[in-house]
């Protein structure tokens, strides 16, 4: 009895290291995307705390910075587009500098063209890493924990992305809102308010433009959540074997023949 006892202890333990080995290979290896998503909630807090202090543009900058680094190395894309990735990457470090050390001298807010060229750069190199994680994480063998992760993280950077769209407008169209007493972390709260469609009706737009990029978040937003993310969730565990399989048996009637087989004698 005590034999058995050791036995289903010792096997009990195997399969937790065997598990424990398999999670972290998944989430913190060279594939693993719990580093991009921990960069993407990291580049979120980083907006309300830059505007805190005079260099919060260079403390935004390097955390979108490090986001971009991670999510291309584990995305392995091709050489061409992460240098795309580190020239536009840069850029946004060097113009933030160069306004954190110079001051009123080169301040973004008297500077419509210096903020709306680093709005579109940064914006458009997070809109760079959407495409490549969801890439690389569904042609994962197996949809497993870093598959969920990656979605969250591609998900979140949908925030991101819009809000600094909503930024851009703010600048070319000003006032974005229709509401007073509004900051750079306004437009990152209205689109993640946006895109889980909560709603609270504290700012609105106040132009075309931003209606425009708000009814865009909002339907792309769900479509994402319900789409990919729901059937990463309901199909963890299994393979894309098992997927493809499951979806070509699903065209045919239970009760037909496969296709080429001989008619039932």
């Amino acid at each position: 009895m005590v034999g058995v006892i050791e036995d289903v202890v010792e096997d009990v333990e195997h399969a937790a290291e065997e598990t424990f080995e398999t999670l972290r290979q998944d989430l913190l290896g060279r594939d693993g995307y719990l580093g991009v998503l921990i960069m993407t909630i990291v580049t979120m807090v980083a907006i309300p705390i830059g505007l805190v202090f005079r260099g919060g543009t260079l403390l935004v900058s390097l955390s979108i910075a490090l986001l971009v680094v991670t999510a291309m190395s584990r995305s392995k894309v091709k050489r061409g587009l992460r240098i795309v990735a580190m020239v536009t990457t840069g850029s946004v470090v060097v113009i933030s500098l160069i306004a954190t050390v110079t001051g009123d001298k080169f301040d973004p807010q008297n500077a419509t063209w210096v903020q709306a060229t680093f709005i579109l750069l940064y914006t458009a190199v997070i809109a760079l890493c959407f495409p490549v994680i969801l890439r690389r994480a569904f042609s994962h063998k197996r949809v497993t924990l870093n598959t969920v992760a990656a979605s969250l993280a591609a998900y979140l950077l949908i925030g991101l992305i819009f809000a600094g769209g909503y930024r851009f407008v703010d600048i070319v169209a000003h006032p974005m809102f229709s509401q007073p007493n509004t900051n750079g972390f306004t437009n990152e709260y209205f689109s993640y308010v946006t895109l889980s469609t909560v709603g609270f009706g504290d700012f609105t737009p106040n132009n075309d433009g931003g209606r425009t990029l708000a009814m865009l978040e909002a339907l792309f937003g769900q479509a994402f959540l319900v789409t990919i993310v729901a059937m990463v969730v309901a199909n963890l565990g299994r393979e894309h074997v098992q997927l493809r399989r499951r979806r070509g048996e699903s065209e045919f009637d239970d009760d037909a023949p496969p296709t080429g087989s001989a008619p039932p004698t």
